[in-house]
């Protein structure tokens, strides 16, 4: 008799539960579901940086005079050319941490054909733009200004160091990379080589054709050569004392 009223009352409340979650979701419910099915859609986490980027650099192209104009009154004489070397930093920290042994996402061959795809991309996508766009340098020097090159290398150099260990071992290397690819960016501009639309737009370039190049290396490799999972957010420790290894 006890049993049969505790699996009555089990299934009242059974039913009673599916016929809530069959209850038609509301249009605010509705929202969220489409905007989460978007967010998580590849093409959203591939384009949600780079694409705005390059879009602001083109809208504020036309008040590039004004930045630069701020330039020219507090530092008319910067000349310093660090920046032909730091564009390279982020590549060189993932293949020191590779050659010293530090495990990251992709084996040496994963890792050197996505690199490869993406260089690729990268430098026939900057060069074309380049020649086709002809914009005057705010030196004066030549009119291969738009995009910048150096701050497009920066920036796929910082996102495959992001890709490679920023994402499977911490996510300070990923500040570090990134903020070393903004400073090149700046540099440009403060030695009057770009343009701010110049330095957005490469940026963008340089994280899309990353983006681009690890897509075409996981068609190409499927599950091999994955040698590190990427971090999920309850692994990070938020009280750890900051590190980059």
């Amino acid at each position: 008799m006890f049993q049969g009223t505790t699996f009555s009352q089990t299934s009242t409340f059974t039913h009673r539960n599916d016929s809530s979650n069959l209850a038609p979701l509301s249009t605010w419910g509705r929202i969220q579901r489409q905007t989460d099915k978007i967010i998580t859609s590849n093409v959203f986490q591939m384009t949600y940086i780079g694409v705005p980027l390059i879009v602001s650099g083109l809208i504020i192209k036309n008040e590039d005079d004004h930045f630069q104009s701020l330039r020219n009154t507090y530092i008319p004489n910067f000349r310093y050319h660090y920046d032909d070397y730091l564009q390279y930093l982020p590549a060189v920290a993932m293949l020191g941490l590779k050659i010293g042994g530090v495990q990251g996402r992709s084996s040496w061959s994963r890792m050197l054909v996505s690199e490869a795809i993406t260089a690729s991309i990268m430098g026939a996508t900057i060069n074309t733009v380049k020649h086709t766009a002809n914009v005057t340098r705010p030196d004066g020097s030549n009119n291969h200004s738009f995009p910048s090159g150096h701050t497009a290398m920066a920036f796929m150099a910082a996102t495959m160091l992001h890709k490679e260990y920023g994402l499977t071992i911490s996510p300070w290397i990923s500040v570090a990379g990134y903020s070393v690819a903004a400073a090149t960016g700046i540099s440009r501009q403060f030695n009057n080589r770009h343009w701010l639309s110049d330095v957005l737009v490469g940026a963008g370039i340089g994280i899309l054709t990353t983006e681009l190049g690890y897509l075409l290396a996981d068609v190409i490799f499927k599950d091999k050569g994955i040698t590190r999972d990427y971090l999920k957010f309850n692994q990070i420790d938020p009280y750890r004392k900051p590190s980059f290894f």
